[in-house]
């Protein structure tokens, strides 16, 4: 079960992290045989060459990393409170959670010149246990909450990850229905009005390493159709690394609704106070090049290798406000809900909670 929670995690990232660019340093260690035919045949020389392959790296490094944080912190929302069981004593439970952030302007099947050609913008994955005990018992309608959950690093394949993350929430419950029982209360009840507030803390680390191949286009050169091959030297693998810490403050003001007694609706809005966190990417790769130049030079041309380090970070969006809404099924002390929040901006952020508790 561990080892699926951390692979689904690492697919995701992995998987927005492949759409976008990242901040690089190109050097070439070992230059091949023809690199200084293929400089002179394409007017470059070796360092413009090196901000070539730089260029193909660079661009949009610190939002894309602050969108993946931002995507982390999401999903910790609806893992760790209950906003519609109602419990008299105690709760225990878990749920896993997975949030996007998708862009804006996106369309699918119509990308104009000014979209994402690929929607993904972030993307984060996480899971928790949790805990709740009313205070009811002292005449006070609040009920306190505690989650967490560690995963340590697990390997599947040329994955590799680690998981922890933990929550503190107190909960006032107002305007709540008494316990007695009513014909119309069992048709249909108002849950009051929910006022919820604690600290999230989460943290992800995502490693990669395989071999790899890829091509690239080298525009604006004194010829046309340049481009290179890169492939792993032998034996080379390209090493990726991304290590994500978030840290939020929520308050939530929410209501529900009972029909029936067996199905809960409830819904809200929230605001969260990220208290900073980072989110910090380290990619190395060594390549064997190979430079093409259509109609010039048929054969390839062997550059010899090049070195890339790419290095980045970046904090999340220091506030966000969302919308929250759910649903649970109710079966006697058993509770099944699904919650989603969603948050406008650009990127806009959803994430999905499912899980299941024990509310007595």
């Amino acid at each position: 079960m561990r080892k699926t929670v951390v692979t689904l995690g690492l697919a995701f990232v992995f998987l927005a992290a492949l759409a976008i660019d990242v901040r690089a340093q190109v050097t070439f260690p070992s230059p091949g045989p023809d690199l200084q035919n293929f400089l002179n045949q394409t007017g470059l020389t070796q360092d413009q060459l090196g901000t070539k392959l730089q260029d193909l790296f660079n661009s949009g490094a610190g939002a894309f990393l602050k969108n993946l944080g931002d995507a982390q912190s999401f999903t910790s929302k609806g893992m760790g409170v209950d906003y519609a069981s109602e419990a008299t004593y105690f709760e225990v439970g878990g749920s896993a959670s997975f949030a996007l952030g998708v862009d804006k302007s996106y369309q699918p099947g119509n990308n104009p010149a000014n979209s994402q050609a690929f929607p993904l913008q972030g993307a984060g994955l996480n899971a928790s246990v949790m805990a709740g005990l009313s205070l009811g018992f002292l005449k006070i309608p609040v009920m306190v909450f505690g989650n967490w959950m560690q995963l340590p690093t697990q390997r599947y394949g040329a994955w590799s990850g680690s998981l922890d993350n933990w929550g503190l929430h107190a909960q006032l419950r107002l305007f709540g229905p008494s316990r007695t029982t009513t014909a119309l209360k069992m048709l249909i009840r108002w849950g009051g009005i929910a006022i919820t507030s604690g600290y999230d803390s989460s943290h992800m680390n995502l490693g990669l390493t395989q071999p790899f191949s890829s091509s690239f286009a080298i525009p604006n050169t004194s010829v046309s159709g340049v481009t290179l091959d890169a492939t792993g030297t032998a034996g080379g693998t390209a090493g990726f690394n991304l290590d994500m810490t978030t840290r939020s403050i929520p308050v939530e003001v929410t209501t529900s609704v009972r029909l029936l007694s067996l199905a809960t609706a409830f819904g809200g809005l929230g605001f969260d106070w990220q208290l900073g966190g980072d989110t910090k990417m380290d990619v190395v790769l060594d390549a064997t090049l190979a430079g093409h130049i259509a109609n010039v030079q048929p054969d390839p041309l062997n550059l010899g290798t090049a070195h890339v380090h790419v290095g980045a970070h970046a904090a999340p969006s220091p506030a966000r406000v969302r919308g929250i809404l759910g649903a649970q099924v109710n079966l006697w002390v058993l509770r099944i809900f699904v919650q989603s929040n969603i948050a406008k901006g650009d990127p806009i952020l959803a994430s999905l909670a499912v899980g299941a508790r024990l509310a007595y």
